[in-house]
């Protein structure tokens, strides 16, 4: 029950550090991903139930000992209540490694929602398996228990597709009210900085667990009459133990309860880079990704020489859907002092996608695109336009025009690589356009570090397409 969470926490490794693996959860996405972290958990809690049963005598039972007497009532809710929450608690130990290390390194806030949400369903499997063992009264038990939760968690993926608002905005509160009911929320709309999950669907989901485990104990209380002659012995507890929680998952189930709830108008948090026109912002609860995005834009800023970008309007980034806002009537989801402090920015603004593919982040879901918007608002080489649209018609590079709209072609991809290796991921070379040549064959060729430094010596030239060909051959040529 602890593995498979505590298996999962390794995901969450680095996280936070500027130097990360791209793979790492952000700490909002982690708050996501807790609703995903008990699956397993789930199957062997339902089966540890069944087991329980099956072994109540047994003194190697943690769950009923056989001391345990008094009322029908208490024989069985004892045990039902102890193993729920031994379950639980076996859930949070196995998910707190990554909630701490989490913590500790972006200085988001508990995921308390995301973890209520998690626990509650490794109680409910553990006390419908204990019914279900009480029930059959053998091994077979563990059938059952194996299958119910299994197909349950399955039928939870299959019936919450995520469904992610694809518009220009994002309503403050949206959901699927059937995500409370089963065990797997509807985590596919991404890991948006300041999302939670809606507190009155937390309660929602505890009642449901208070009413399985009144369910299972009830059944277990109706075994008692397992050696009537008629069926009504087994009739009786099996229609308590499915149709009282379906009855009441399905009562829920049609309500317009929403489980995600949005962030608040909020102050981002901005940093800007020295000597460039260049901004980044982010949610507060969103650390990590700043800290990632300032060092792939200080990286970026490298390519341009000291006062080369001056008096430029600038580029402002802004990470991630909560930005956007919940009505058409606004323009961004910030309060009016974090709307004064973007505009005093100044420059154009653009929305990153860190989470999920919206209207909005669509233009700027890869790192590319945003050094692709960064060069074009940086770099306005006019003398090229007209090389730009046939870079990939050209079979030599005949001129200025030509050499400039070749290299900035390239420039966006590797401005990327160079970001990415500076968080420690691995250097690539792409070569673009189809001209052949001595100096095409060059600029192709070159290391992300030679190409770097070759367009920061000449980035003017570049951009007033003075940049020959043979002045290609003589800058590049004597590194190879």
């Amino acid at each position: 029950m602890m593995a498979y969470p505590a298996a999962l926490s390794v995901r969450n490794y680095g996280v936070g550090r500027p130097d990360a693996s791209l793979r790492v959860l952000p700490n909002a996405a982690l708050q996501l991903d807790l609703t995903w972290m008990h699956l397993v958990t789930d199957v062997i809690a339902c089966m540890f139930g069944a087991w329980s049963a099956w072994k109540a005598c047994s003194p190697r039972s943690m769950i009923a000992p056989p001391w345990i007497g008094g009322s029908a009532v208490r024989r069985y809710s004892a045990p039902v209540l102890k193993g729920a929450a031994l379950c639980s608690l076996a859930y949070v130990a196995g998910c707190l490694p990554a909630i701490v290390q989490t913590l500790q390194s972006t200085g988001g806030s508990v995921p308390l929602g995301a973890l209520l949400m998690g626990m509650a369903v490794p109680a409910a499997m553990f006390a419908l398996g204990y019914a279900l063992g009480a029930i059959m009264g053998s091994r077979w038990s563990m059938v059952p228990a194996t299958l119910l939760p299994a197909i349950l968690c399955w039928g939870s993926v299959v019936l919450l597709i995520p469904r992610v608002p694809k518009g220009d905005v994002f309503p403050r509160m949206w959901g699927s009210a059937l995500s409370v009911v089963m065990p797997v929320m509807d985590t596919g709309i991404g890991a948006e900085p300041g999302l939670r999950i809606n507190p009155s669907a937390v309660a929602m989901r505890w009642i449901l667990v208070a009413v399985v485990l009144a369910a299972s104990t009830g059944a277990c209380i109706l075994t008692a009459h397992r050696w009537r002659r008629s069926l009504s012995w087994i009739v009786a507890p099996l229609v308590v133990l499915l149709l009282v929680p379906t009855a009441a998952g399905g009562l829920v189930a049609m309500s317009s309860l929403a489980e995600w709830r949005r962030s608040v108008p909020f102050t981002p948090v901005c940093k800007s880079i020295d000597g460039v026109p260049l901004s980044v912002c982010a949610h507060p609860d969103d650390d990590a990704q700043l800290r990632r995005y300032m060092r792939y834009m200080q990286s970026v800023a490298s390519w341009f020489p000291k006062d080369s970008v001056e008096g430029r309007s600038g580029l402002v980034l802004l990470l991630g859907n909560a930005f956007t806002p919940t009505t058409h009537g606004q323009a961004w989801n910030l309060t009016g002092q974090g709307l004064a402090e973007l505009r005093q920015l100044g420059g154009k603004k653009i929305q990153v996608m860190t989470d999920t593919v919206t209207e909005r982040t669509g233009r700027y879901s890869d790192l590319a695109d945003v050094t692709e918007a960064i060069v074009k608002e940086f770099i306005h080489a006019d003398c090229a336009a007209t090389a730009l649209k046939n870079v990939y018609k050209q079979r030599t590079l005949d001129g200025g025009a030509s050499v400039s709209a070749f290299v900035l072609e390239q420039l966006p991809q590797r401005m990327r690589e160079t970001a990415y290796e500076s968080l420690g991921g691995g250097s690539a070379i792409s070569g673009l356009g189809s001209a052949r040549g001595p100096a095409a064959d060059l600029l192709n060729d070159a290391t992300n570090e030679d190409f770097h430094a070759y367009v920061r010596r000449n980035l003017s030239d570049i951009e007033r397409c003075t940049v020959t060909p043979s002045d290609v051959i003589d800058g590049l040529g004597k590194n190879h």
